[in-house]
């Protein structure tokens, strides 16, 4: 029987969630959710000085943000737990010990200074630098000497002089020489396990079925292989996602935007633009198509359309994807999703404002690229002392008295105006300007700064509308008021 497939996401609680790591949890959760199997949540905590409870707890937020749920994990149990590596340290000490027994494994008593002291004549001889394995041939009497000097040895793995080869799904087939990985450690002085065991022993023991992980992995994958074989364990299906890089095809970093995927939506993301802007860090559905849901990359993804090439992290792409995300939204919930935001910002909506506020967001929605901008957008809408300065509106072809004869008669047609809604004000508003014998755009420009104290914003007469009579009606006041202090001498 075919081994179900079983992936993992496996983040070091030492950091946010990072851009590159939600990449590489999306395909995994996607691989799984396509195949019916399974998606587990392992927490590397094994550099205990490093690992912060708040950081794992940063990383569930994150994920639980972008809606990759896991089926396993330290929250939530499963078979194949505990899902902590800081409480697996017997599973890993069981295998130190069978690779001790079996001769595939020592005890190096070389010091910190020795292995120093080699990797400076290597790189003064311009030679890699890389463990000799000085502490394979020390004599009974060297360790013993050693011992008694109070020497803690790490175990090494002993690697023979031979290629080490695997298959990739996405890269290919991939071979080092024999001299290219050199007798790693695999447990400190105080017995704990290392990367490269401890992520061996937990993807055998937990069954996963494929590893799915960044491309700066490949090094650790011919170390895990071998260790895979002298344990005596099939390994899983690899396969290495390409690196993110920059628009200068350098490493991504903190310079050209965030990193870690809160940052992202304190900016105003929506997880569905990000999901959507991952999947193309190295993935490609094999047509022209940009926008897919959750539910469509389940069905469209593949390993095998994974590229090899760097993938290009461009902040104006994302901000496309949420852009367009963002008119996608149904306005109650863009309106459920923007309070926050708009609270954040200093707006405060009561509880009662949430149609006026959902009114004016709809309004809104076509200018809006970040849930971050809600507030400043929105504010007009809640600032019944809004004052609204007149001279905004330039005057050139009409004089400010003009002006303010040609609002007071925009304050009686909003008086009396019935219905009160976007088409009636248009059309009243039009045959106002033709009786005035202005251009239309000459009277809804001092009309547009009086109701909202700005020059830009959305339609003015659906924005109206939203305010309502009441408003319009006091902001004109003021607005006259303005209009007398620009004509005054």
């Amino acid at each position: 029987m075919t081994q179900p497939l079983r992936v993992r996401m496996a983040p070091s609680p030492t950091g946010d969630l990072h851009v590159g790591g939600a990449r590489t949890a999306l395909f995994n959760y996607l691989m799984a959710r396509r195949a019916g199997g399974s998606f587990v949540l392992r927490v590397e905590d094994t550099d205990a000085l490093r690992s912060d409870p708040a950081k794992e707890a940063g990383i569930y937020d994150g994920l639980r943000w972008l809606g990759l749920h896991w089926d396993e994990g330290p929250d939530i149990g499963g078979p194949y737990g505990p899902y902590r590596q800081s409480e697996r340290g017997e599973v890993y000490r069981e295998a130190v010990g069978a690779l001790l027994d079996s001769g595939q494994a020592y005890y190096d008593y070389t010091t910190a200074e020795e292995r120093a002291a080699e990797r400076e004549r290597q790189r003064a001889q311009g030679q890699t630098q890389r463990y000799s394995g000085m502490g394979r041939r020390f004599s009974a009497a060297d360790i013993a000497r050693r011992q008694a000097a109070g020497v803690v040895p790490a175990v090494r793995f002993r690697s023979e002089s031979r290629s080490v080869s695997f298959h990739d799904v996405v890269l290919g087939s991939i071979t080092v020489g024999p001299d290219d990985v050199d007798d790693f450690v695999i447990a400190r002085g105080d017995g704990s396990a290392l990367y490269n065991l401890a992520v061996t022993v937990d993807d055998h023991y937990m069954r996963i079925s494929h590893v799915v992980r960044g491309r700066d992995h490949v090094s650790n994958t011919f170390r895990q292989v071998l260790l895979y074989q002298a344990l005596g364990w099939p390994p899983p299906v690899f396969a290495h996602l390409p690196l993110v890089v920059d628009l200068r095809r350098q490493k991504f970093s903190k310079r050209d935007g965030a990193q870690w995927v809160g940052a992202y939506r304190t900016q105003g993301y929506l997880p569905e633009a990000m999901l959507n802007f991952l999947i193309f860090l190295g993935w490609a559905p094999g047509d022209e198509r940009e926008i897919f849901s959750v539910d469509e990359l389940t069905a469209e993804f593949r390993l095998e359309r994974v590229n090899r090439a760097d993938a290009v992290f461009d902040v104006q792409r994302l901000d496309y994807f949420n852009g367009v995300w963002i008119r996608r939204l149904d306005v109650d919930d863009l309106a459920a999703r923007a309070r926050p935001y708009a609270a954040r910002g200093g707006l405060t909506v009561a509880p009662d404002q949430h149609e006026y506020f959902a009114a004016g967001l709809a309004l809104e929605q076509e200018r809006l690229s970040h849930l971050s901008q809600t507030a400043d957008l929105m504010d007009f809408f809640f600032d019944d002392a809004l004052q609204p300065d007149m001279r905004q509106v330039r005057f050139r072809r009409h004089d400010p008295a003009a002006a303010a004869a040609a609002l007071r008669r925009v304050a009686e047609l909003v008086r009396t105006v019935d219905p009160f809604d976007d088409p009636t004000l248009e059309a009243a508003m039009r045959a106002l300007a033709a009786e005035l014998g202005w251009k239309a755009g000459d009277l809804f420009m001092p009309v547009r700064v009086a109701v909202t104290g700005r020059r830009a914003t959305p339609p003015l007469f659906a924005t109206m509308a939203v305010l309502g009579r009441q408003r319009c009606q006091e902001r004109l006041r003021r607005a006259l008021a303005s209009l007398a202090e620009c004509s005054a001498p």
